[in-house]
């Protein structure tokens, strides 16, 4: 009887030093994937960063910018649910902000959702934008953006909506590699300062429902294409210098 308990008692404490073993290691693994899944991605969040530099926050919206919280709590921010630490939106329209934007944007490559829509931001749109291929939805409207359409901008193969309306710098022709982009359903590029005829190419987006040219200095006639596709709801073309019977 004695010799059983004293076995009992010896086997106890390796028991116990057993299982806190087995609970220091799970909380270490634990730990380990609440970092993975918390940790930032160095490429968004240096992306994030250079965007803010280049932007006078007069609202004060940007204050949450800082390092005290994960980017993805940042005011305007959405990140994946998916890709825990990729950005898929940034929304900051109709917040004052001013200054230009920041060729790093087109390192957010998950970004789905661009709108910086109705501020004052000045300059040109950065070529670097090109580098986005998931963005569905792009917002640049009622700022001061100056410089030409990027042709390249046809390589945001995803976009389904692109608003860059209401920017009276904005000049240059519209780029006829617009007409590759299958996906746009919106095209809003009225109150511009456009100039040359309406590219034949955009009579091949067969997708779009919206077209809205208004109030530039287009010329020449409205391209056939433009007439035959069904989808088309709504077109816009007054307030231009168009001749022809279209």
């Amino acid at each position: 009887m004695q010799q059983t308990m004293w076995w009992r008692d010896t086997l106890l404490p390796q028991r116990l030093v057993r299982i806190r073993c087995l609970v220091l290691l799970l909380l270490s693994t634990m730990g380990a994937s609440a970092t993975t899944l918390t940790a930032g991605h160095d490429g968004d969040e240096r992306a994030l960063i250079a965007f803010k530099e280049k932007i006078s926050d007069h609202s004060g919206v940007l204050a949450s910018w800082n390092r005290s919280v994960g980017y993805c709590a940042w005011e305007g921010i959405t990140c994946s649910k998916r890709h825990r630490s990729r950005v898929v939106a940034l929304d900051l329209h109709s917040q004052g902000l001013s200054g230009t934007i920041s060729p790093a944007i087109g390192n957010l490559t998950f970004l789905r959702t661009l709108n910086l829509s109705f501020n004052p931001l000045y300059g040109k749109i950065p070529p670097s934008i090109g580098s986005l291929r998931r963005l569905e939805y792009l917002g640049l409207q009622g700022n001061m953006i100056t410089g030409t359409i990027p042709s390249n901008i046809s390589h945001c193969t995803s976009l389904w909506r692109m608003t860059i309306a209401d920017n009276k710098g904005l000049q240059g022709s519209i780029p006829s590699e617009i007409g590759n982009m299958q996906s746009l359903g919106v095209v809003q590029l009225y109150n511009n300062s456009l100039t040359g005829a309406i590219p034949s190419s955009l009579g091949n987006l067969s997708q779009v429902s919206t077209l809205s040219l208004a109030a530039n200095y287009l010329e020449g006639s409205i391209p056939e294409g433009i007439g035959n596709n069904p989808r088309l709801r709504f077109l816009q073309l007054a307030l231009n210098n168009l001749s022809g019977c279209g």
